[in-house]
């Protein structure tokens, strides 16, 4: 075996079923992954913490294998500070163009401050304007209408985010559950 392979495990499949389960969590609640791995990490900088209190930094780093730099901050903080993606990017500007006009639609296209424009400035050759608009209309936020887009009621939004929460407690409870079964 090389030096940079790895051997394919009982724990590495046990740990690809979680992920799995994560993966599965994570599309169906449409939460981002970056959440899910900032909150890991800082738990588990946490935790690293607790085995060993009077552990250092670079101590907790070696352990984790997690950038001696961001340790303090998972330490001292029950946040984390999360990059807003580029879809979330688009979807702020785009409500601050309809709050400054006083509109609720925007543009398509063809336009200096139309929705593509939008796009180009946040994700300008990594996504497609077709693509984050399908995302926004997935998550309830805006609609197609003809020559423009239309930003949806928030009640819409706000009640996939309610079952979406839901959701998310049972699976956390599920989670909880199983694994205090094994210890």
């Amino acid at each position: 075996m090389k030096n940079n392979e790895v051997t394919v495990t009982p724990m590495s499949q046990a740990v690809s079923q979680i992920a799995k389960i994560l993966a599965q969590a994570t599309l169906q609640n449409d939460f981002s992954y970056k959440e899910l791995v900032e909150y890991y990490k800082m738990h588990m900088v946490r935790e690293a913490k607790k085995e060993k209190k009077k552990s250092t930094v670079v101590e907790i780093s070696a352990r984790t294998g997690i950038d001696r730099r961001f340790i303090a901050p998972y330490l001292n903080s029950d946040e984390i500070k999360l990059k807003p993606t580029k879809v979330q990017k688009v979807f702020l500007d785009v409500v601050a163009y309809c709050e400054k006009n006083n509109t609720k639609k925007i543009l398509k296209n063809d336009h200096k401050d139309s929705f593509e424009a939008i796009c180009q400035k946040h994700a300008n050759g990594s996504l497609t304007p077709k693509a984050i608009y399908t995302e926004l209309w997935r998550l309830g936020y805006m609609k197609d209408v003809e020559t423009h887009y239309k930003l949806k009621k928030p009640v819409v939004a706000e009640k996939k985010i309610d079952k979406a929460t839901k959701r998310m407690e049972k699976i956390s409870s599920a989670v909880i559950d199983s694994v205090e079964d094994l210890l």
